[in-house]
């Protein structure tokens, strides 16, 4: 998926399934009805935003939205009654169901970057690349502390032998330890918060999951850009298309799995 955005407040990349559905219809309202928003203290709201749509997700109407979304994609996919049944008796809510987040706030000339599990933003600063978020794995140190003080392990890189990431809205699952605060649980939908203010440098943004990087290092997809804007009028949605089509495996069995994975791209052009 590719999209062409000219003038913003907020992007927004949502990776997973029912939780990211529900995230994307509520998560820009509760952001903009914050307190801290309204103070302008965006960073703070962003946080603050990330940790209500886990409290959303925890209530009865939270789960029964999350379960609909569930039933209405199954049925979009297939009609076939046995898999229908499957999904209604299973009830999939949001115990074990989640996404990850990575949303760009553009306000007053900063961008505010609030990241989320392992999808990720980084931008082409004249003819470089810099990163704006870090991917949360459970085996990176700060995370493996959190993850063991929970209760949890982190077993082949993967928290508890299962998530192989370690912040997420939902996977309500691993967010049971009622002694804990929200983001000192095993997997926290608490986000990293930076910001950066806008220079006269600043070309272009790449936001993508982690499918995205799965092949091309965050350089590569930054270069990548710059010659295909040099080359094609400085056009984005036929780059990210292009982009998509040569990272997109041809043969599963070939490439062993490589290049399979979610594939979200989403670029923010600088009109300086």
């Amino acid at each position: 998926m590719a999209m062409e955005v000219l003038q913003l407040c907020c992007v927004i990349i949502l990776i997973g399934r029912e939780v990211a559905e529900f995230s994307a219809r509520h998560l820009p309202e509760v952001l903009l009805k914050d307190s801290f928003y309204s103070m302008g203290y965006y960073d703070k709201a962003l946080r603050s935003s990330f940790l209500k749509i886990d409290a959303m997700l925890e209530t009865e109407d939270g789960k029964n939205e999350v379960i609909k979304i569930c039933s209405e994609s199954n049925e979009q996919e297939t009609e076939s009654p046995k898999k229908k049944g499957f999904v209604a008796r299973q009830g999939e809510g949001p115990e074990m169901k989640g996404c990850t987040a990575n949303v760009i706030l553009i306000k007053k000339n900063i961008v505010y970057v609030a990241n989320a599990g392992d999808s990720r933003s980084v931008l082409g600063k004249g003819k470089t690349a810099l990163a704006l978020s870090t991917d949360h794995k459970p085996d990176m140190e700060e995370e493996t502390k959190r993850i063991n003080k929970a209760g949890g392990s982190v077993i082949e890189g993967r928290v508890d032998g299962n998530l192989n990431l370690s912040r997420a809205l939902g996977d309500l699952h691993y967010k049971m330890n009622k002694s804990l605060k929200p983001e000192e649980q095993m997997i926290t939908s608490d986000p990293d918060v930076r910001q950066f203010p806008i220079t006269k440098d600043f070309d272009f943004i790449v936001m993508g999951c982690d499918g995205v990087y799965e092949t091309k290092t965050s350089e590569d997809i930054v270069n990548y850009f710059y010659k295909e804007f040099a080359t094609n009028g400085g056009k984005i949605t036929p780059a990210a298309e292009k982009l998509l089509d040569e990272i997109c495996s041809p043969d599963f069995m070939k490439t062993e799995g490589v290049g399979c994975d979610n594939m979200t791209c989403l670029v923010i052009k600088f009109l300086q």
